[in-house]
């Protein structure tokens, strides 16, 4: 779960200026990671919103066969 606060930008960049130089390498590994992540999870939607779609004619299909297995499945 993930907490969200507002935090003014000067007060980051207050915080971000007091780092050390091995934290500031760090936290730019951090945003550099966290960028990467985001253009992967944006292929992926893009991706799936790309691809193929059931029609309805093939929906009312997988309906009618699902009845038909579970039917079939029940009788004794």
């Amino acid at each position: 779960m993930a907490l969200k606060k507002q935090i003014p930008f000067q007060q980051i960049l207050t915080v971000v200026k007091t780092l050390t130089p091995a934290q500031k390498a760090r936290l730019r590994d951090e945003l550099n990671n966290t960028a990467e992540l985001e253009i992967t999870q944006t292929s992926f939607t893009e991706l799936l919103k790309k691809g193929p779609v059931f029609t309805t004619e093939e929906i009312n299909t997988i309906k009618e066969n699902r009845k038909s297995i579970t039917s079939w499945r029940t009788k004794k």
